[in-house]
């Protein structure tokens, strides 16, 4: 597979990894469950794996600039690169609204703000020392979201930023391994259909 070119962001890039602690709280089945994000960035490329304590996991592949987005799946003993275009360019809902708290945070001096949605309010603290693109949901905020929630469709998914390292990782984790098939969404949709697979996480 060709590994896509890097283009220099119109402001500061980022390179190296975070690390977070997350918390997914669904009211509907009233489960609490633990877990880290991590989260691989070389300029406009980077990699998001998410994995739970009840062993859950989501992992994918994004470019900024040309809003390309893989999604890398496991479905009985299958593997599979699925293509998605501009997934995180939809944005929630949210207005945001700075106030002057500072907090420091896993070495980071953040700034606070409220996060007003239309069924709730909540704190984030960010960072202006990283682009807010190289998170996941709250990609339009001032900085680098550090600590806050984002709501989800049944609760929301608390996040806190443990540790940051500047340190370049290797090219390899934004190529897909050679055991994943490339398909669009369509092609891997049919293929569920055809073979009636539940995409219900296990």
């Amino acid at each position: 597979m060709t590994i896509m070119s890097f283009t220099l962001f119109s402001q500061k890039s980022f390179s190296g990894s975070l690390e977070y602690d997350i918390v997914s709280v669904d009211y509907l089945s009233k489960d609490t469950v633990q877990g880290k994000l991590f989260i691989y960035a070389i300029d406009s490329l980077i990699r998001i794996n998410y994995l739970m304590q009840d062993g859950k996991k989501q992992e994918s592949i994004y470019h900024i600039n040309k809003h390309k987005y893989i999604s890398l799946i496991e479905l009985d003993q299958h593997f599979f690169a699925v293509q998605i275009h501009d997934t995180l360019e939809k944005n929630m809902d949210y207005r945001l609204l700075k106030n002057k708290n500072r907090k420091y945070i896993a070495g980071l001096k953040c700034k606070e703000a409220v996060l007003q949605y239309s069924d709730r309010n909540t704190l984030l603290y960010y960072s202006q020392t990283i682009p807010s693109q190289y998170f996941v949901g709250l990609n339009n905020a001032p900085g680098l979201p550090v600590k806050g929630q984002i709501p989800t469709d049944y609760g929301y998914m608390a996040f806190e930023l443990q540790i940051i390292n500047k340190q370049q990782p290797p090219i390899s984790l934004f190529i897909p391994d050679k055991k994943y098939k490339i398909l669009s969404l369509k092609s891997f949709l049919e293929w569920t259909q055809n073979n009636q697979v539940d995409l219900d996480p296990q």
